[in-house]
């Protein structure tokens, strides 16, 4: 069984790539104040990737499906 969670929720690449920076930054000489702007930005555009997502799910509860006949 094939898992592709990051094929179809852009929101769990959003997470993937705060936690790298994290770690990288631990261990990296970055300032401190560019990755939570790093993190900040990543964290809204998971949640706007979310809402879309929610959007397309509450579309779907209303529309009739395709093999109902």
């Amino acid at each position: 069984m094939k898992i592709n969670i990051f094929m179809k929720n852009p929101a769990a690449w959003a997470g993937l790539i705060q936690a790298l920076v994290a770690v990288v930054a631990t261990y990296a000489d970055i300032p401190q104040e560019a990755v939570l702007a790093f993190i900040a930005a990543a964290t809204g555009l998971s949640l706007k990737a979310q809402k879309i997502e929610n959007e397309k799910t509450l579309a779907a509860l209303y529309t009739d499906p395709e093999d109902a006949d």
